[in-house]
This record gives C-alpha cells, sequence and structure tokens, in this order.
C-alpha cells in the first residue's frame, strides 16, 4: 500500500545529500530524507566533515537540478511520501523528528531519492529509528548493489585524505534499534503501547489524567541529570518533552533502576528503547512517569 503523498511541492532548497526544503501549504518546512544519513558537508553537527558528505551534497544538488548553493535556478516540483497512509493533516502532524523537520521520501519524476542515493553508495540503509515500511525491500537490494560495486562510502578511496564514520560501529547498533521498533510496530500498538514520537497528545491527555499506561522510550542519551536526590531522564525530544524520575537515588532500588538503564538502554552500542510502565502525570506541564521498580522497565511490550 502507498503511503500519504503530497505531489508537487515546491522545493526552496537543497541543504546536503539528507535534508532539504521545499513549501508545503504555505509554509517552508525542512525535509528530513527517510531512512538516508549521509555524512556531514559541513561543520555544525557532533559528526565529522568527511568528503563523502560533500560529494553526497552536491550529488544531491545535481539530482534535484539546483545551483552550487542548492537553490532552484527556477522552480522546481517534487513529490513527498510519507511512510505510512494517515490523512495528510495527521501525517503532517506525526512524521517528524527530534528538531521538528518533516520525515517523508522525495520524488522527482520517476526518481526515489532515497532509493536511488542508498544504490549510489552516499548513504547506508538507515534504519536507527526503525525500517522502511513502503521501501524495504528495494532498501536493502539498493545498498547491496552500491556494496558490491565499493561505491562512495563502501569505498575507503573516497575518505582516504580525512575522517570516516565507524560504520563497523553503527550498523549494528541501528539494526538492534530496529528490531525493537519491529517488535513495537507487530505487537505494541495491540498491546496499548504508545509511542512518544507518535502518539504524544495521547500521552499528555493521559498525564493530565494520571493515568496507568506503557511507552516506548529511546533512552539513548542516559541519565541527563541529578536534581536534588533524584535523577532525571529525558525519554522524548526537544519537541515532544517526556520525562522518567527517579527518586531517592541512594536507595537500593534506585541503585538497580540506574545500573540497567546505564548498562542496556543509556548508551551507543545498546539497545536504546525501552518499554515503561507506570502511571503518567503533569510535572511543570511535561508528562512523565516516576520508576520505583526495575519490573517498569521491559524489552518486549505487555502480553510478551
Amino acid at each position: 500500500m502507498p503511503g500519504t503523498r503530497i505531489e508537487q511541492v515546491k522545493l526552496t532548497k537543497v541543504v546536503d545529500g539528507d535534508t532539504i526544503k521545499a513549501e508545503i501549504e504555505g509554509k517552508v518546512e525542512s525535509l528530513r530524507l527517510t531512512c538516508l544519513d549521509t555524512e556531514e558537508s559541513q561543520a555544525g553537527s557532533n559528526k565529522p566533515v568527511t568528503q563523502a558528505g560533500k560529494l553526497a551534497s552536491q550529488w544531491a544538488k545535481d539530482f534535484f537540478g539546483v545551483d552550487a548553493q542548492g537553490l532552484p535556478s527556477r522552480e522546481t516540483r517534487i513529490d513527498i511520501e510519507f511512510d505510512t497512509n494517515d490523512p495528510v493533516a495527521l501525517s503532517l502532524r506525526k512524521h517528524r523528528d527530534n528538531y521538528g523537520r518533516l520525515l517523508c521520501y522525495a520524488h522527482k519524476g520517476q526518481g526515489n531519492y532515497a532509493v536511488m542515493a542508498v544504490q549510489e553508495g552516499w548513504s547506508p540503509y538507515f534504519v536507527k529509528y526503525g525500517r522502511s515500511r513502503l521501501y524495504h525491500a528495494e532498501l536493502l537490494k539498493a545498498e547491496a548493489v552500491a556494496q558490491s560495486q565499493s561505491l562512495a562510502i563502501w569505498n575507503p578511496a573516497t575518505n582516504a585524505e580525512g575522517t570516516r564514520r565507524d560504520y563497523d560501529t553503527l550498523i549494528p547498533w541501528w539494526h538492534l534499534r530496529d528490531s525493537v521498533v519491529e517488535d513495537y510496530r507487530r505487537f505494541g500498538k495491540e498491546a496499548g503501547v504508545f509511542s512518544v514520537r507518535l502518539d504524544y497528545d495521547e500521552i499528555v491527555e493521559a498525564a493530565r489524567a494520571e493515568t496507568m499506561m506503557t511507552v516506548l522510550c529511546d533512552l539513548q542519551q542516559g541519565i541527563n541529570q541529578w536534581t536534588g536526590n533524584g535523577a532525571l531522564i529525558y525519554a522524548g525530544s526537544p519537541q515532544q518533552k517526556f520525562n522518567l524520575w527517579i527518586p531517592e537515588r541512594d536507595s537500593a532500588v534506585a541503585q538497580r533502576l540506574l545500573a540497567l538503564i546505564q548498562t542496556r538502554y543509556g548508551k551507543e552500542s545498546k539497545r536504546n528503547y525501552v518499554y515503561v510502565s507506570g502511571k503518567a502525570k503533569l510535572y511543570q506541564g511535561k508528562p512523565e512517569i516516576v520508576l520505583s521498580d526495575i519490573a517498569q522497565l521491559a524489552d518486549l511490550p505487555p502480553g510478551d
């Protein structure tokens, strides 16, 4: 089943190999292209700028037909597609990343940009936040083609004169996370689990009513700060704030919770995702769950 499409939107800028801007319903939106993670072409993030990133950015500009600054020399229209078939208004609300950018595919003519970028070797098939619902088989095949031909990032010569990303570490981590997302997609919704990214409005309402619930949380940031005698853990994003709170950090229960989070969920190369159950409530306007028992944390949705 195809995803929800918005056709013939006006392209306004190509930022780099995995990010563009387009005018949608009268507003210029930043689009983070789904299932791609090209290397960096300019400084400003915690990832290194690489030759592959610069080349991927230029390839994107050539694909979309823009100038060296990423700006169209004439009006350029593209189609965007979301990874579900929800109504347009819902898709525009829920398909957002941690920075508020729209998550979608971009099509120009008959070309699916994500598939073509992976096939040319400019990005791995990026599954850190879950695999493609629509193009999983095509993206797997595209990545295999690029690897078989040692294209771009798969060729050591591309970044031979500078830094490179550690795909030997990153890709197994991404696939572990993807396996958890697949469990959630298959079983979590049936079990009544909420996703911070997809069900945030419902989580806020449940917290307002102080309802018992289970939420799929991404704890890759680990323990964020100590406040008084407790530990605060950010389980949402800057756009969708959701916290976990562990009181009385010196207690035996708190120490077990902290050890489990730090060892199993909180660092790179670990699974990060965890099902958290408990009574949701609002604290200073933000939803949170207080942790007081390691049984509140689980690798599988309730009932499995």
